[in-house]
């Protein structure tokens, strides 16, 4: 996995290994759990925070991200947006501590910007769940973390699957 070039790339590798896996391994959802498709307007932000950068805004840079991003406070606390399992957890790239969830029917949410994560691979999640925690930065600016939704490898505009209350723009 550290070989991957990007992320579409690394959950084509996570998504290869769970095919391959034993079934001990393979990412079956407990019954319990809605499929993901339902929660279509229903997710709560893994963190609180204005929505600072929105999917597709062009940057400073030119550059249009693939997720949007949230400015917390210093040290927050980041949690589950659902239930799923880990299926990555650690250093990737320029995302830093990078966290990828898998919810099944294809879903992911890929989660970066923490100081530190509080999970594991193979670790299931239920939503509200602590997954981990920002960084207690020194400077004016906030930490921000930054939320992406993929199906099938490919990156969503996560801001339809937020709670109404959620979904506020600030900027």
């Amino acid at each position: 996995l550290a070989n991957a070039h990007d992320l579409t790339n690394l959950i084509e590798r996570i998504e290869q290994r769970l095919r391959n896996a034993p079934d001990r391994l393979a990412l079956r959802l407990p019954e319990t759990t809605k499929p993901f498709s339902a929660a279509r307007g229903a997710l709560s932000l893994p963190a609180r925070g204005p929505v600072v950068t929105r999917f597709g805004e062009r940057s400073a840079l030119g550059l249009r991200p693939k997720g949007i991003a949230v400015a917390t406070r210093a040290g927050a606390q980041v949690v589950a947006p659902y239930d799923g399992r880990i299926v990555f957890a650690g250093l990737f790239r320029r995302y830093g501590q990078l966290l990828i969830i898998a919810h099944g029917e294809g879903y992911h949410t890929l989660l970066a910007g923490f100081s530190s994560i509080d999970g594991v691979v193979g670790q299931w999640l239920l939503a509200g769940e602590p997954v981990g925690k920002m960084s207690r930065q020194r400077s004016q600016r906030k930490p921000e973390l930054y939320i992406e939704l993929r199906q099938d490898g490919e990156p969503m505009n996560p801001q339809p699957w937020l709670a109404a209350t959620e979904t506020q723009v600030s900027g």
